[in-house]
C-alpha cells in the first residue's frame, strides 16, 4: 500500500511512519521541521530501500502549499490507499488570559490543517476507491488524530480542545459521508503520550522549569505510553476498522464515566483543574521573584 503520513519528523507521526516501512508499505512523509524529517527518512530508507517514495518539508497551515503537494504526489504515485494525518501543536493557557494570536494558532494548525488534508487528499482517494464494472475496489483509510482533550474537560486545555474536538466532530460527519465512496474514517484520541511535544508544549505564562510543574510532568511521563505503543494502537485500529482508537485505557474510561458516571467525571475534573492551578500557581510566583 502507499501511505502518507503527516507530522512525520517525531512522536506519534514518525513511529508511524516507521511502523509502515517496516510492514512492507510505501511511504510519503511531511513535517515542517526539515531536519527530524530528514532524520525519519533516512531511518525508512535503512528499514527497506524503497518504501521512501516521497518526503517533503510542508506548513499544512498554507493551503495553496498543501493542494501543490497534494496534487503533485497524487499525480505521480497516485492516490494513496492510507492517510495518516498526525500533525499538530499543543498551546494550553488560563482562557481568561491566553492571548487572542495563541487561540488562531492552535486552531489554524490542527483544525483548519486538518481541513486542507481532507481537501486536497480525500476527492483522489475517493475517485480511487469508485467500483469499476466486474471488479471490487480496495479500499482506502483516512486517520486523522485529534486528543483525549478533544472529549474530556482538561484544565486551561480550552483553544486545544476547540481545536481537537473540532477534528474530532468533522471525523464523525466524514465517516458517513465517505463510507459510501470507498473510503473509512478513523480518529485516534491519544491521551498521555510521552512525545517531545510534551516537552515543548506552551503553556502561557507559565515557567515550565518550576518544581512543581516539574513534578507535574514527571508524573505525567512515569503514566504516559510511548509513541512506539500509540503508533500501533493507531494502526492496528485502523486496519480493524474501528472508528474511535484509544492509545490508553484511562481516555476509555474518562469516556464512559463522562456519560454513565457524570458525578465522578465531574469530581475527577474539578480535581485535575485543582492540581493544575497548584503548579502553575508556583510557576507564575517563580517568574516574579
Amino acid at each position: 500500500m502507499r501511505c502518507v503520513v503527516t507530522g512525520a519528523a517525531s512522536g506519534i507521526g514518525r513511529e508511524v511512519a516507521l511502523l509502515l516501512a517496516r510492514e512492507g508499505h510505501e511511504v510519503m512523509i511531511t513535517d515542517r521541521d526539515e531536519v527530524g524529517l530528514d532524520a525519519t527518512a533516512r531511518d525508512i530508507t535503512d528499514i527497506r530501500p524503497g518504501a521512501l517514495l516521497d518526503d517533503q518539508v510542508l506548513d499544512i497551515t498554507e493551503f495553496e502549499e498543501v493542494r501543490s503537494w497534494a496534487s503533485r504526489i497524487t499525480g505521480e504515485f497516485g492516490a494513496p490507499d492510507e492517510v495518516f494525518h498526525v500533525a499538530g501543536i499543543a498551546i494550553w493557557g488560563d482562557p481568561r488570559t491566553l492571548p487572542h494570536e495563541k487561540w488562531a494558532k492552535v486552531i489554524d494548525v490542527n483544525l483548519m490543517g486538518t481541513v486542507h488534508i481532507v481537501e486536497t487528499l480525500v476527492p483522489a482517494m475517493t475517485e480511487a476507491g469508485k467500483v469499476g464494472a466486474g471488479r471490487r475496489a480496495r479500499p482506502r483509510r483516512l486517520c486523522c488524530v485529534s486528543s483525549a482533550a478533544g472529549i474530556i474537560g482538561l484544565p486551561w486545555h480550552a483553544a486545544y480542545s476547540a481545536s481537537k474536538g473540532g477534528v474530532l466532530g468533522m471525523c464523525e460527519v466524514l465517516r458517513f459521508d465517505l463510507a459510501p465512496h470507498g473510503v473509512s474514517v478513523h480518529v485516534a484520541v491519544p491521551g498521555a503520550v510521552d512525545t517531545p511535544l510534551v516537552r515543548t508544549i506552551d503553556i502561557d505564562g507559565v515557567d515550565q522549569t518550576a518544581d512543581r510543574v516539574q513534578k507535574v510532568q514527571k508524573i505525567f511521563q512515569g503514566h504516559a505510553a510511548t509513541p512506539v505503543e500509540a503508533a500501533q494502537k493507531i494502526v492496528d485500529g485502523t486496519r480493524k476498522g474501528r472508528y474511535l482508537l484509544y492509545t490508553s485505557g484511562d481516555i476509555r474510561l474518562g469516556r464512559w464515566a463522562q456519560v454513565n458516571l457524570p458525578w465522578a467525571y465531574r469530581g475527577v475534573m474539578r480535581l485535575l483543574n485543582r492540581g493544575f492551578r497548584w503548579a502553575a500557581a508556583d510557576a507564575e510566583q517563580g517568574r516574579t521573584r
